[in-house]
């Protein structure tokens, strides 16, 4: 059995003592049923994707830079276990709010449009929360623009460009795979279940082409390092804070968590929005009238006067942060890892920037990020996420090869 070091011991110290942080603010009711809630979940979401070396930006990144797709592969188990959760909610009587996104250009050109912030920041709209305990200086100049991206971006979200949908189906803006099998609306259970199917079969095809995308290209690449084998038993203390979750297991904890925000908000899963919200808020306390503000973006005057502890989705984002940081206290990582993230080239911050920008203005077009336009449609049984995944994937090869070439120019 291996006993912690002071560094390790005081770490976990700390890790423990902000999750009693978030527990006492609820307890004393500083934050309030669904904003103590989410901001639970936001934490489980940040622990888990820590605890998984997990980000949706891999889904290409790790596909163009390593040649491999497990991590696309186990996001698909991912969004077929949430449909499942979805289906059980919906078959159940649930009241859902379901997001069936309209198929328009808007869409796929912000795909291409994030897919390419995601390889120049190396995150995404999650990640970059995810990232900010990990690679601090890349997370904070990538949030702030792609805050910026997301307000420059709002004007847009009610044009014809991002609202009109090139294919609708009877119940939404959007084609809904349910519509397909439900008679007209009249048996929704039979809609439901041909809705699964129809995302088992994506799911299994869109694997499919991944590992074959994966024989093609790993090659190019040099092998992985494999880990080493241990052969001194672990203790409990690296079992259970320690060692690295498996891909699965990641997916399927996430895919809970998923669902449990179903059961308290009967909503899914969001993140980038907010963003806007908090530059707007930044420049409503520079002195900029809220008026100008919602004049502006088309946005309600709350979006940009809410006090942190009253939204459940503000909070629900600094949970993961909170999670992620707790994650790398319990595991005994945090410092070295904080300290690692703060060396930054200068030329790096122009890549940050602009990937920002782009990851935010991207949203905007698709009306969501890899959350938003992609994980949650596609549990909700939306065609749109499934176009969004490949022009996303597009996006992100594109957005490397020219990462690639960035470097080689600033190494030279």
């Amino acid at each position: 059995m291996k006993n912690l070091n002071k560094r390790q011991l005081i770490e976990a110290v700390v890790g423990f003592a902000l999750i009693a942080l978030v527990l006492v603010l609820g307890l004393t009711g500083v934050l309030v049923g669904g904003v103590f809630v989410k901001t639970l979940i936001g934490l489980g979401l940040g622990y888990a994707l820590t605890r998984g070396d997990y980000g949706f930006a891999g889904l290409s990144n790790r596909a163009c830079r390593t040649g491999s797709t497990k991590l696309l592969r186990s996001l698909l188990l991912m969004f077929v276990v949430s449909a499942f959760i979805v289906a059980a909610f919906l078959l159940g009587g649930s009241a859902l709010s379901l997001w069936v996104n309209p198929i328009s250009w808007g869409l796929l050109f912000g795909g291409i449009i994030f897919g390419i912030g995601m390889a120049f920041s190396s995150c995404c709209a999650t990640g970059v929360l995810q990232d900010v305990p990990l690679g601090f200086s890349r997370a904070m100049i990538t949030l702030l623009f792609f805050g910026i991206g997301v307000f420059l971006g709002f004007p847009l979200m009610t044009t014809g460009f991002v609202q009109n949908s090139i294919f609708t189906s009877a119940s939404y803006n959007g084609v809904w795979f349910v519509d397909w099998f439900s008679n007209g609306g009249t048996d929704m259970g039979a809609g439901i279940i041909g809705a699964l199917l129809v995302t088992v079969a994506l799911a299994v095809g869109v694997g499919f082409l991944a590992k074959w995308y994966q024989s093609k290209v790993a090659k190019n690449f040099p092998a992985l390092p494999q880990a080493a084998v241990e052969t001194e038993e672990a203790s409990v203390w690296e079992r259970y804070f320690v060692k690295k979750w498996s891909l699965t297991q990641t997916a399927l904890v996430i895919a809970i968590l998923f669902g449990m925000l179903y059961a308290v908000s009967a909503t899914g899963w969001g993140a980038s929005t907010v963003y806007g919200n908090w530059f707007g808020t930044i420049l409503a306390k520079l002195g900029v009238s809220v008026n100008a503000l919602v004049d502006f973006t088309g946005r309600p005057a709350g979006s940009f006067t809410t006090k942190l502890f009253d939204s459940s989705s503000y909070m629900q984002n600094i949970g993961i942060i909170f999670g992620a940081a707790i994650g790398l206290l319990l595991s005994g990582r945090f410092v070295e890892a904080f300290k690692s993230g703060l060396k930054i080239k200068p030329m790096e911050v122009l890549l940050f920037a602009v990937g920002g920008l782009l990851l935010g203005f991207g949203t905007r077009l698709s009306l969501g990020c890899n959350v938003g336009a992609l994980y949650t449609p596609i549990a909700n049984f939306s065609l749109a996420g499934w176009l969004y995944l490949f022009f996303l994937f597009g996006g992100g090869y594109l957005g490397n090869k020219l990462r690639k070439m960035f470097y080689a120019k600033i190494e030279k």
